[in-house]
């Protein structure tokens, strides 16, 4: 799957989930994306919001490396 293809759709989806709900949503999204994007994609995904940032941290943990961040809301 490609990492662009993620970030358009979860750009267009939050849109419509509740910032109540949004954290539970982002976390069910990472542990499912761990299958289809390696490590590297999933942490430069975390900056495109605070939510998916927690949801990769809380998933995989501090990165052992330093990944470029895609810094889109920040």
């Amino acid at each position: 799957m490609n990492e662009e293809i993620v970030k358009n759709v979860y750009t267009i989806l939050k849109q419509y989930i509740s910032q109540k709900d949004m954290q539970q949503a982002t976390d069910h999204l990472v542990d499912d994306l761990q299958e289809l994007l390696d490590e590297e994609e999933l942490y430069r995904l975390a900056g495109l919001d605070k939510y998916i940032k927690a949801s990769v941290q809380d998933i995989l943990g501090e990165p052992e490396e330093d990944f470029e961040y895609e810094d889109d809301d920040y």
